[in-house]
């Protein structure tokens, strides 16, 4: 676990310095971000569900997850709304309070820890967060760069649903669902895609990394960070005195994960704060290391 840890710093770091002596050019990060979202993500989420077996009785696990997301949205909404905060670096704050990094944070840690069974709960809490990070995130990036009129809701939502990882989640749960069987050669196509999504994920939140935040940037980092963690540990605490068995123990995890990457390659495209995008994820990642430790 500690080894895994390091490395993935260490990816974080060499992305860093590879845009600090400009090794690449300038519009690497964006191609960076693209090659993620729309290649190596998605086939990772093809990748999981399609070698899962997923249950209906286990969908429970989705619920809790989607709709405790949408009530961290909620809080965040609330608060940030009446803080005196400049507009790029309020959606950016409020895009990266949305959503969990499951898929490349925790799925290497919930492996070792619990094995194949942890593995698959880990695995349907990450279907309620897919709709959270692909659906409402996403459509918090576009009502950022157009504005938002009722009018527009169905055209927001049209791209939302158009929106190539989130069409692969619900595509990817529907075939898992149906027992749908394979070609060899196409799962070891996915698989082959799947190889370099973390480290590709973690060079490019590297390469944004930038560690000089203003006043303003310091005191929207320290409200992000609470408004995701303070609801998050208090509902692990009292889950945990309620139930005690292993799903218990995954949803208790996955609520107090870190930030996803995916924040930064929507603030790139969207023309936000992605320097800021980049810090707030690293350090929700360093604490999301903590309280993996403390809550496994």
């Amino acid at each position: 676990m500690a080894e895994s840890i390091l490395i993935n710093v260490l990816v974080i770091i060499i992305g860093h310095i590879a845009k600090k002596i400009k090794l690449f050019p300038e519009d690497t990060g964006t191609v960076l971000s693209r090659l993620v979202i729309y290649i190596t993500l998605p086939a990772t989420v093809l990748k999981v569900f399609i070698s899962s077996a997923l249950k209906l009785d286990l969908f429970i696990v989705p619920l809790i997850s989607f709709f405790f997301g949408l009530l961290i949205f909620l809080i965040g909404f609330l608060l940030l709304n009446n803080l005196e905060l400049e507009d790029r670096l309020k959606w950016t704050l409020l895009i990266g309070i949305c959503g969990y990094n499951v898929g490349l944070f925790s799925y290497p840690f919930i492996k070792s820890l619990y094995g194949d069974e942890g593995l698959l709960y880990m695995a349907m809490f990450d279907i309620g967060n897919s709709f959270i990070v692909f659906g409402l995130s996403y459509a918090l990036s576009l009502v950022s760069e157009d504005g938002w009129s009722f009018n527009k809701t169905t055209h927001l939502l049209e791209r939302v649903f158009s929106f190539f990882p989130l069409q692969v989640y619900i595509i990817s749960i529907l075939l898992s669902l149906l027992k749908v069987n394979f070609p060899e050669i196409f799962i070891s196509l996915i698989s082959q895609l799947s190889i370099p999504n973390s480290t590709l994920a973690l060079f490019t939140l590297g390469y944004f990394l930038d560690f000089r935040l203003n006043k303003a940037e310091i005191r929207a980092l320290i409200y992000g960070t609470l408004i995701r963690f303070i609801p998050g540990i208090i509902f692990s605490l009292v889950l945990r005195s309620i139930w005690h068995s292993l799903m218990v123990k995954i949803i208790s995890i996955g609520v107090l994960l870190p930030a996803p990457l995916v924040v930064v390659i929507y603030s790139n495209e969207k023309g936000l704060n992605s320097k800021f995008a980049s810090f707030y994820v690293s350090l929700t990642i360093l604490l999301g290391i903590i309280f993996l430790v403390l809550f496994k």
